[in-house]
């Protein structure tokens, strides 16, 4: 069986979740034999890859990103206009460009299915199915109402296409099933298949255990290890929530003082949040680190007792799975897809400032609780693998292709 792929990114040229997702699930389908051509955006970059059945095959330039802030119209009930701006015409030529490269190579290469992710590819994977006559599989990690409280309509009508075309609709979760279904989706096309993760990439090992007071060239550590730290490592946008975050913190400091909150990660909120964090008197609780490298992810999932994902809107949530997988405690929204398979949890209402808080407080508070998360959570994500996501898809492709599932 042969895949093309499209997709926007793949590790080390990604900026979260999605691009994690396609460097675990095209390794792993390789492993099952599946052979698999993975079509991304020319990075500038002469990249090979040795792995067996898969290969990487970059197609031009491009400025796409997979959460990259574009405009929308503002005004409430106004008519949208379609109007290009860098990331829609981007999309456009970027389709395009992918139905081109995947047509010349059909030729030899006689590929089975075309496989999409998200809208910023949908638009060449429809064109494909029906140019080639192949079936079209189209994965859905998040949805324009997932991504903004102010949905534009023209990203949402790519996604209602894509729902359209596809001969079947994966997604991560019934959280997000249950959105398609709204979007006008037939049950039927959707299979829910969750996100993995590489346990023993993100496992405490002893380096990162003895790495509890990071330093970077002999200069002075981030914090002294003596204070509690809780983590929230995201994008900085409404929807993931790190207002409430920042709520939360200013009441926990109000009973612990010495309480250390890290903040990871970029977004159009950032500015918002240092502003708040001033105003709310949490200057020298909360530090704000920016983008990290997957490196210090780790590192950073290691040193935190406690791990917090508010977020209003979460198709699912890799994260916490990362998280647990450093044995750290978690503690997520109501609202996310992963709170469908985990147990080793603390679920709470994002909106419930005061529960999200007095939840912080028990479990900074109580070392046996926080031990007893740690462990029972990390034995959870050891069963959560990215074997499991691939074998769900490989059936995926079965059912298409008349293999009975087998």
């Amino acid at each position: 069986m042969r895949v093309a792929m499209l997709g926007w990114e793949f590790p080390p040229y990604n900026s979260g979740g999605l691009g994690v997702h396609c460097y675990e699930l095209t390794r792993k389908l390789a492993n099952l034999g599946v052979e698999i051509d993975f079509f991304m955006p020319d990075t500038g970059q002469c990249e090979s890859c040795s792995y067996p059945n898969l290969r990487i095959i970059q197609v031009c330039k491009t400025e796409l990103q997979p959460y990259y802030h574009y405009l929308k119209p503002q005004k409430p009930g106004a008519r949208q206009k379609i109007k290009f701006n860098r990331v829609t015409d981007a999309a456009y030529v970027y389709n395009r460009m992918l139905e081109d490269a995947v047509s010349r190579l059909h030729g030899s290469r006689k590929y089975d299915i075309i496989h999409v992710h998200d809208w910023l590819t949908v638009q060449g994977g429809i064109g494909l199915k029906h140019r080639l006559g192949l079936p079209l599989v189209q994965t859905y990690h998040s949805t324009e109402y997932d991504r903004t409280s102010n949905p534009f309509e023209y990203i949402v009508g790519i996604e209602k296409a894509g729902l359209y075309h596809s001969d079947r609709v994966i997604t991560v979760s019934n959280r997000t099933k249950h959105r398609l279904v709204a979007m006008g989706c037939p049950e039927y096309k959707i299979r829910v298949i969750y996100n993995g993760v590489d346990w023993e990439k993100f496992a405490k090992s002893p380096m990162l255990s003895h790495a509890r007071q990071p330093e970077r060239q002999g200069k002075q550590p981030y914090f002294q290890r003596k204070r509690k730290i809780v983590l929230f490592l995201g994008r900085i946008t409404e929807q993931k929530g790190p207002v409430n975050f920042l709520l939360a913190a200013k009441r926990v400091v109000e009973k612990y003082p010495d309480v250390l909150f890290l903040i990871a990660g970029t977004g159009d909120l950032l500015p918002t949040m240092i502003n708040l964090s001033i105003s709310l008197g949490l200057s020298s609780n909360v530090m704000f680190l920016g983008r990290i490298s997957e490196e210090d992810s780790r590192r950073i999932y290691a040193i935190a007792d406690l791990y917090v994902m508010p977020s209003m809107s979460e198709p699912f949530g890799i994260t916490a799975l990362e998280a647990m997988s450093s044995a750290t405690p978690i503690m997520i929204s109501k609202t996310s897809g992963v709170s469908e398979v985990v147990r080793t949890a603390i679920k709470v209402d994002f909106w419930d400032i005061d529960a999200m808080a007095g939840k912080m407080i028990s479990l900074l508070k109580f070392d046996t609780l926080r031990k007893a998360m740690s462990a029972h959570g990390n034995s959870e994500a050891r069963r959560l693998t990215w074997d499991k996501t691939a074998q769900s898809t490989l059936l995926v492709y079965h059912e298409l292709l008349g293999f009975g599932g087998q």
